[in-house]
């Protein structure tokens, strides 16, 4: 497996942390990739794992541009540049701790941090704003609501055309408006125009149905429109926004907005002016002045009054020399500049310099941004408008030319890739710190395992439920747990392990503990308890602590879920992070699910999608879309608790789990207990997002070779060698779903009731058939 540039084999001394996917953080990182430092993790903590790019937002608004062309894909790039990435938002910092408080995952703590959030627009000012406004960020809610804006008007076009009065036709007349006389209010509006008239066109095209009537404005609080832009610039929107029927009002600063109380017009707002007009608007854009998150203030970092971090010609704050801010959330105090992506694009470069300087203790470089920018607006169209300082020029070959810029950019980032050799030379490089030098050899046997004063302080920090039957546990530790076995119950008991395939422990601990259960479910029995077996990578004792708190903390959220409780464990040091489990359950003497229960005429039930084999060998060539391993963990994640309880009630009398010999692996195995045959739907088998995209590349599992060799007991394979989803039979799976043998009768309500509990692609995918001669298992159809 290629080595990525962030990750060494040195031991971990210091952390790193970037908070925010921004554009000057997707700049840095890249740059750093191509200097690694030894001892050094990187991380980058996003509550995105594509992250917009500001520049191209009208164009995917205006139907130009998909969303994986507008947005970076934070997780293959941190992939590519050897980044730890975290799906997350942070909502506190400790600023004399060093530590980082996320909402969904236990802190973080660093050793340099560099911020760079962003800002959304400034609604609190203004009262109604809040509630009866949408702000053009953040971008993920602004383009839910575009996309039900676009449903919603889609939709009410037939009750228009069977609409015959004039008063039902001005009741259907929708006015949108932004507000905010600057480029983000212009081109928004321009975009949505252009793109809704397109859709009222096609659609009189196609049923003879008249368009909604839209009505669009800008609302600017000072005396026309882009006041930041040169004269030229003005007057040609101008010119443009009068062609196209938008009307702009002028001076009309926003004092509060009330809902309109008319009974034709249910989603209508008023907005008043200070010197007293008022106008009235369905749909209201708020794309005024910015504000950023409260809890850098809240956390002591030096704010401005308005809360944005002030920071030096080092990007450093004012009040932390070891923390960076850039992009939309920093405010440079010598020289203050406007929000605009121009200028955090700018600063990438002269950040990743700076913490690398900082990293070695040597004097930071001073930056200063540039005075004039070129800036390149675009009209909705394929058209755009370019200016820098006096001079402005127009034209489609400019929409072009922003076009060239825009890709060019985003292609940069999105399909960076280390070259194969640009890793050997920086990772020969010293390592910044020596804390680790003095213990480079480090012992096996016992002399490999983690301190106790760190198992203590993460043992108390833990929470287990309590359990009538441990005798012996965490509570009071003792040389082994003792267990009582309640009478006319079997103890089912089962082991998992294996090393870690993502960067976030967290999510990995509640991976593995999901993983490990999976064979308690596929037996119908109760989870009771476990004991943990966790191999960690060499580290400083603070990296090594936080690490193992992290993975229990994620194994622990699984195994409270379900009401079980953790009663001991082992810790090690190693070469890489592992984790496993030995889990117990409970059940009653008859009501175990075996692989021996199946019954010809039984529906074969799969509770979950496949393909994380495929999805991570993609991931670890640079390959996934963050997208699809974010989905894929999701899957990976869910409990198979409540799907066994569903086949179980049922009639499910066999069941198994789907895990690293793949479907047809852990199927043959059921068939071959059961002695039947099964003829499975290849058409019906639910793939995660990306599988089939991996497979046509030719990417699968290191281990998919060792599963195909049972290929020869499909009868008919040969008549689907063609098709690339094929190897999906194969793939192995972590932490997968359950396959079950259900009556006949009972599936289809089965897997309905799959469905509401939250097992969205539950499906059939095959019955089972008399056992065929010879050795042939399985008949695809």
């Amino acid at each position: 497996m290629e080595q990525h540039a962030l990750i060494n084999p040195s031991h971990i001394s210091h952390d790193v942390v970037f908070i925010g996917g921004g554009h000057a953080h997707a700049i840095a990182l890249k740059m750093l990739a191509m200097k690694p430092i030894p001892g050094v993790r990187f991380t980058l903590i996003s509550s995105e794992v594509q992250t917009p790019y500001s520049g191209m937002l009208p164009g995917l608004i205006a139907g130009h541009y998909s969303f994986d062309q507008t947005h970076i894909d934070l997780g293959r790039l941190c992939r590519a540049c050897g980044v730890r990435f975290i799906e997350d938002t942070v909502i506190a910092l400790d600023a004399e701790s060093q530590t980082i408080s996320c909402k969904n995952h236990p802190p973080f703590s660093y050793d340099i941090l560099s911020i760079d959030i962003g800002s959304t627009p400034n609604k609190s000012d203004v009262p109604g704003a809040d509630t009866l406004t949408q702000g053009v960020k953040p971008v993920p809610l602004f383009l839910s609501y575009w996309k039900a804006l676009q449903q919603r008007l889609k939709n009410q076009a037939p009750s228009l055309a069977n609409s015959s009065s004039a008063d039902n036709s001005r009741a259907h007349k929708i006015r949108i408006g932004t507000v905010g006389g600057g480029a983000s209010a212009v081109e928004v509006l321009l975009a949505m125009q252009h793109q809704l008239q397109g859709q009222q066109n096609r659609l009189s095209s196609q049923a003879n149905t008249p368009g909604t009537e839209v009505e669009y404005h800008i609302i600017s609080g000072s005396s026309g429109v882009l006041p930041s832009h040169n004269r030229k610039v003005q007057e040609q929107y101008r010119t443009l926004l009068d062609k196209r029927g938008i009307v702009v009002h002028d001076n009309f600063k926003v004092s509060h907005i009330e809902h309109f109380e008319n009974n034709n017009r249910l989603l209508a707002k008023t907005l008043y002016a200070e010197d007293g007009r008022s106008l009235e608007l369905d749909e209201v854009i708020w794309t005024t002045s910015a504000k950023p998150a409260r809890w850098p203030a809240e956390s002591g970092l030096s704010c401005n009054s308005q809360g944005f971090i002030t920071v030096s010609d080092t990007l450093q704050t004012l009040s932390h020399p070891n923390i960076f801010a850039s992009g939309d959330i920093a405010n440079m105090v010598n020289h203050p500049r406007p929000k605009a992506g121009v200028f955090a694009v700018r600063q990438g470069k002269p950040l990743a310099e700076n913490i690398l300087l900082a990293l070695k203790n040597k004097p930071l470089k001073p930056f200063r941004p540039q005075d004039t920018f070129l800036s390149l607006l675009s009209t909705g169209d394929q058209y755009a408008i370019a200016s820098k300082g006096q001079w402005a020029l127009s034209g489609k070959w400019v929409w072009r030319w922003k076009d060239y810029i825009d890709q060019k950019f985003m292609n940069q980032i999105n399909q960076f890739s280390m070259p194969s050799n640009g890793s050997s030379a920086a990772i020969s490089q010293r390592p910044i710190s020596s804390d680790l030098n003095i213990t480079a050899m480090r012992c096996g046997g016992c002399g490999a395992k983690v301190g106790q004063p760190i198992l203590q302080r993460v043992i108390s920090q833990l929470t287990t439920p309590l359990n009538n039957g441990i005798q012996v546990g965490l509570n009071a530790p003792d040389d082994a747990a003792v267990l009582s076995v309640p009478a006319g119950k079997h103890l089912v008991q089962s082991v998992d392990a294996f090393r870690s395939m993502i960067d976030d422990d967290y999510l990995f601990g509640q991976i593995a503990a999901n993983h490990a259960l999976g064979d308690v479910f596929a037996m119908g029995a109760t989870p009771h308890s476990a004991q943990a077996l966790v191999t960690l990578p060499f580290a400083k004792e603070s990296k090594v602590e936080q690490q193992l708190l992290h993975v229990m903390e994620g194994a622990t959220k699984i195994f409270n879920q379900c009401g079980m409780t953790l009663v001991g464990g082992h810790t090690a040091e190693g070469a890489e992070l592992s984790l496993g489990f030995v889990v117990n359950g409970l059940s009653d003497h008859d009501a175990l699910l075996r692989k021996s229960g199946l019954n010809v005429g039984d529906k074969v039930i799969l509770t979950k999608p496949l393909g994380t084999g495929a999805l991570f060998a993609a991931d670890m060539r640079g390959k996934a879309q963050g997208q699809w391993v974010k989905k894929a963990i999701q899957s990976m994640v869910q409990l198979n608790q409540s799907a066994a309880e569903t086949l179980i009630k049922h009639g499910a009398k066999a069941c198994t789990d789907v895990t690293g010999f793949g479907l047809v692996g852990h199927l043959v195995e059921m068939l071959r207990a059961s002695n039947v045959s099964a003829k499975l739907c290849i058409n019906e088998l639910p793939l995660l997002e990306g599988a089939s995209e991996c497979f046509k590349a030719g990417i699968v599992s290191t281990l998919q070779p060792q599963n195909e060799k049972i290929r020869h007991l499909i009868s008919n394979i040969e008549q689907f060698a063609d098709i690339p989803d094929i190897a999906i039979l194969f793939d192995p799976q972590t932490a997968g779903g359950l396959i079950a043998g259900v009556p006949e009768n009972n599936a289809q309500a089965c897997v309905q009731a799959l469905s509401s509990t939250g097992y969205l692609h539950a499906t059939i995918i095959g019955e089972i058939s008399p056992q065929q001669e010879g050795a042939k298992l399985v008949t695809l159809v």
